[in-house]
């Protein structure tokens, strides 16, 4: 199995220093969508993932959550609570087969001391968290439903090769996929995906989604809350 070598926070450190922590470390795979550890879990351990990926989830409503992240390999999560020993503060699954490694907290915090570079690293973390959930915060209280699906159809997008100034998303997820990063329903996706192809704002293209008025679907996405909603 493979080490800790390419685990960002680790960069720099000498091999023999990261195969000292990896030795420390308990190892464990995963299969798709099998939990990592729930929301109030007590268990203080941070994992690293050495291949896959995990999705990060925060509940909104009793029977909703809005994903807040998708960590692949090289990073690392759940250093908040190993930090000041409270509760999970949100739901972690597997995204595809994955293989973690993970560091109890106080093994954490020994290697947190011992090498001020990886401090450094998880304050920048700390600090990025703090950031995306400010924003996710303010997409969730001031956008609409449709809004905030309109958004994630934008931060998909990227430039069609095949037309000049044209936008695709050249591997649409599915409306699960995109409800959790809206904070909302397959049903309102499919409603506001159905909206904007009658309006010919965007076409469905087998498994990809073309956009046909790129202009329009920004200022769709960003409009205040008292614009027309979907």
């Amino acid at each position: 199995m493979a080490g800790l070598d390419s685990i960002l926070l680790f960069a720099d450190l000498p091999p023999e220093t990261i195969a000292a922590i990896g030795g420390k470390a308990a190892w464990r795979e995963y299969a798709a969508d099998q939990q990592v550890f729930d929301k109030e879990s007590d268990a203080i351990d941070v994992y690293f993932i050495v291949s896959g990926s995990v999705r990060i989830l925060r509940s909104i409503a009793p029977d909703r959550e809005v994903a807040l992240a998708d960590l692949g390999p090289g990073h690392f999560f759940g250093e908040l609570a190993a930090i000041d020993g409270g509760k999970r503060s949100a739901r972690v699954i597997a995204l595809e087969p994955t293989v973690l490694a993970s560091l109890d907290g106080p093994a954490f915090e020994a290697v947190m001391a011992a090498y001020p570079l990886v401090t450094r690293r998880v304050l920048l973390r700390m600090a990025q968290i703090i950031r995306t959930l400010d924003n996710r915060v303010s997409e969730l209280s001031s956008l609409s439903e449709g809004q905030r699906i309109m958004a994630e159809l934008v931060r998909l997008s990227q430039p069609d090769p095949r037309r000049d100034g044209g936008f695709y998303i050249p591997d649409l997820p599915n409306h699960r996929e995109i409800a959790g990063w809206a904070g909302t329903d397959r049903e309102a996706v499919a409603r506001t995906i159905g909206e904007l192809t009658r309006l010919r704002v965007v076409e469905r293209r087998s498994m990809s989604m073309m956009i046909r008025d790129w202009p329009k679907l920004r200022a769709m996405a960003q409009a205040g809350k008292d614009s027309t909603q979907l």
